[in-house]
């Protein structure tokens, strides 16, 4: 396979016409096998959406194509189409390969070094030249790539359960040390394909995999001991893990994630900023206004947001239930029984939290009624 960015830009085109999970993930891996690093980490880095290219704005590309373009033309094009990225890459006047114009595509790892050092008066012109040297399906990648607008439909979980099936890993082994590295994570594709060892991740605040509930098949039940179980309320929120720990300077890091890995701490910072304990805890993330639940539909307001306002964190203050403890300081309790890390759970909440963040925190009961006039129990792995 070849290493440009055409390599790149076939399997954005296929990933966005393969509607099967399965279809995706083998279209990944295949190309995670064949590329070359740097390139599949920049191409990793890219569709788990670690890839942020300040200079390169929208008004920037709108200003090159206004310079080869129809300005009208344009306009009935982009408001026919609807997308910049392909309205642009489907106009820009094709020069590969004509006399005198004649210029390699560039890679990747080209790319992310170039926009990372080029002075912003400079950018215009290197912008076009990768233009000129790309094809349709190249030009709509580039600009996707570089203006974030990658919707392919695969998620960060996905893109790293294609990198775990190049060896024998598991996704949740790659999220253990995922976001304590950086692209083109080119020690992380060697221990995944069994050439290197398990990266050195040094985040002190990294994403665990929690423990989930797991449905039940009507031959189970007959096995089932009720003493195994205990049960939680269906609360109407989603599952987040809490994560913090000082750094070798000695500085916080605290991090919410949600149950796949995503970092949602920039939509909370009223949250995040409360937390001073060092370890991981495991609950879910609820908006709850005069001591009562919020439905799901409240707490969407505040979900998939860069930034949020003061009135909007005063109106919807958000909390977590805490369920589980996962890490208490450094030490890994995963392995204990439930009952013992629940109890762990409950010392913990009440050294750490309570006395630092009040109400902002809920820690989970034990035993809950088998019901509820608007809940449903659900049972959790013991």
């Amino acid at each position: 396979m070849n290493a440009d960015l055409n390599s790149f830009a076939w399997l954005l085109d296929r990933l966005a016409y393969e509607p099967r999970r399965n279809g995706k993930l083998a279209l990944i891996t295949d190309y995670f096998r064949c590329s070359p690093d740097p390139e599949r980490g920049f191409a990793l880095a890219a569709i788990t959406g670690q890839l942020r290219f300040a200079n390169a704005k929208a008004g920037l590309i709108r200003a090159l194509i206004a310079e080869r373009t129809d300005p009208e033309l344009f306009a009935l094009s982009y408001d026919y189409v609807g997308d910049l990225s392909e309205t642009v890459a489907l106009m820009w006047p094709a020069c590969h390969g004509a006399a005198g114009h004649y210029r390699p595509a560039p890679t990747l790892a080209e790319i992310v070094e170039a926009l990372a050092t080029t002075d912003k008066r400079a950018l215009p012109a290197l912008l076009a030249g990768w233009l000129d040297a790309l094809d349709e399906t190249g030009r709509w990648a580039l600009l996707k790539l570089i203006t974030g607008g990658l919707r392919i439909g695969v998620s960060a979980r996905m893109a790293k359960t294609a990198l775990a099936a190049l060896g024998e890993l598991e996704p949740d082994d790659i999220e253990e040390v995922w976001h304590g590295l950086e692209p083109p994570y080119a020690a992380l594709f060697a221990w995944a394909e069994g050439l290197g060892p398990r990266p050195d991740a040094s985040d002190p605040a990294p994403f665990r995999p929690a423990m989930l509930a797991h449905p039940l098949e009507d031959e189970d039940f007959d096995r089932l001991v009720p003493a195994d179980f205990s049960a939680e309320w269906k609360w109407d929120g989603i599952r987040i893990q809490a994560a913090s720990g000082l750094n070798s300077q000695g500085q916080r890091v605290t991090r919410l994630y949600s149950r796949t890995g995503e970092d949602i701490s920039g939509a909370f910072p009223d949250l995040a900023g409360g937390i001073a304990f060092d370890g991981a805890i495991d609950g879910e993330l609820l908006i709850v206004v005069d001591g009562r639940v919020q439905s799901f539909n409240v707490l969407q307001q505040r979900l998939n947001r860069k930034t949020v306002s003061a009135k909007l964190m005063t109106e919807h203050p958000a909390h977590i239930r805490a369920y589980d403890i996962l890490f208490d300081g450094t030490e890994d309790v995963r392995p204990l029984p439930l009952a013992e890390r629940r109890a762990r759970l409950e010392a913990f909440v009440a050294r750490h939290v309570l006395s630092t963040v009040g109400r902002r925190w809920q820690p989970a009961v034990p035993i809950l009624p088998a019901s509820g006039p608007d809940r449903t129990p659900m049972p959790s792995r013991a």
